[in-house]
């Protein structure tokens, strides 16, 4: 197996993390949990067949995604189908830094994860058969940055109103809303409609899943069960019973669960 990053090129690293690429994926489970983590991403598959997501509530429903697909800002936890010997790349957006990529608010991708030839037409379809060519991962990253800095054309500027408000939530404590609002000199409307266009979800969502990485980073750290009742409060949630609430809201488990079933990446938790 082959697994390469790569850091963007600075006129798109404020809104992306970072690029990735894998080739024959060696794995021995065929579904995994992805826990949602405040981004999006950007996924073009460079194996053939389509590739399964399943439906939380009945993992023998599923729907199929082929070449090229994007996965909005997810409120709770998606079930992945995985396939040994698979290829793929992508984009890994920061919080709020898919928007100048799409021309529609992110909002109408939150939640979902759609085809991405519905939204770019050939111009995707063309960049895969591109990436397929190219003969190295270096000679593929370049080409898929070209790409998206393109798409980009001149909306590569950061609201810096967004950025100071992600920065607010994802501390602690965090402020009330209408006081975030009023820090950063708006109406509760207008930083409402300013998330709605560049984050996909309202500040009190993102304040949540912000809140629930903090919890399962520090779990996944952990080599013993922790005091969970110290681990809630540090990580901003009222008490034991509030943390485990969200896990099973956010993550479809419990924390204990999550730290039996963790893999050596913390958002992933397998299956089967």
């Amino acid at each position: 197996m082959i697994y390469r990053t790569r850091a963007p090129r600075p006129e798109i690293s404020q809104f992306i993390e970072t690029l990735w690429f894998y080739e024959d994926l060696d794995v021995g489970h065929t579904k995994e949990k992805l826990l949602p983590d405040a981004s999006m991403e950007l996924i073009i598959d460079l194996s053939e067949g389509p590739k399964k997501l399943y439906d939380n509530r009945n993992v023998d429903r599923y729907t199929e995604f082929n070449q090229c697909w994007v996965s909005g800002f997810q409120r709770q936890y998606i079930v992945l189908g995985v396939q040994r010997g698979a290829s793929m790349m992508g984009a890994h957006f920061r919080t709020g830094g898919a928007a100048p990529f799409f021309n529609f608010p992110i909002s109408e991708l939150a939640g979902t994860v759609v085809e991405l030839d519905l939204i770019w037409k050939r111009e995707i379809l063309a960049l895969r058969e591109q990436l397929l060519e190219a003969p190295t991962p270096d000679q593929k990253f370049d080409l898929l940055e070209s790409f998206l800095i393109a798409k980009a054309k001149s909306r590569l500027e950061a609201d810096h109103t967004i950025s100071a408000a992600l920065g607010m939530l994802n501390s602690w404590p965090v402020l009330p809303l209408k006081d975030l609002a009023s820090r950063l000199g708006l109406t509760h409307k207008q930083m409402l409609s300013r998330f709605d266009c560049r984050v996909g979800v309202t500040p009190k969502v993102a304040s949540r899943i912000f809140r629930f990485q903090k919890a399962v980073g520090a779990t996944a750290k952990m080599e013993a069960p922790p005091d969970w009742s110290d681990l809630a409060v540090n990580c901003g949630y009222y008490d034991q019973s509030h943390m485990i609430h969200e896990f099973q809201e956010l993550a479809g488990l419990t924390p204990t669960e999550y730290m039996r079933g963790r893999s050596p990446l913390p958002l992933y938790v397998v299956l089967d």
